[in-house]
């Protein structure tokens, strides 16, 4: 994964399919001054599969609508064993919650089966992305 001039690019590989029931605990959270702490401003544990056969829209599948043009992600559940890609992909003005201000940021992206923190959760990946928001 690099993020450089604003703009995301990622190659993953799938190694075992994403069936219902896989989950990301999303969390964005806001640097506390010039210390490396930061306070949790938006936490939520989103349901992909959901999210990619939702029929309403909600900030969730926004993203993901706008990462579809950008890679070779799938429009449904289950989601194949294979090389997975975005490219080019930035996060327009319009997409970013009004509630957050500007600042610098930490996004914390969990992925799971089962149950968050508990013997039942089934750990697949993390990743932590730091991001500045700037006021426009």
């Amino acid at each position: 994964m690099s993020i450089i001039n604003n703009t995301l690019n990622l190659d993953m590989m799938i190694r075992k399919p994403l069936t219902r029931g896989f989950k990301m605990h999303i969390d964005f959270s806001i640097s506390l001054g010039k210390s490396k702490h930061y306070q949790s401003v938006f936490a939520h544990i989103v349901d992909v599969c959901g999210v990619v056969s939702a029929i309403h829209n909600n900030i969730f599948k926004t993203w993901f609508q706008s990462m579809l043009e950008h890679g070779n992600f799938m429009y449904n559940c289950p989601v194949t064993e294979g090389h997975y890609f975005l490219r080019n992909w930035r996060m327009d003005a319009h997409m970013v919650p009004q509630y957050l201000y500007a600042g610098d940021y930490r996004v914390n992206c969990h992925m799971f089966f089962g149950k968050l923190k508990t013997k039942h959760e089934d750990f697949v990946v993390e990743m932590k992305i730091f991001a500045l928001l700037k006021s426009s």
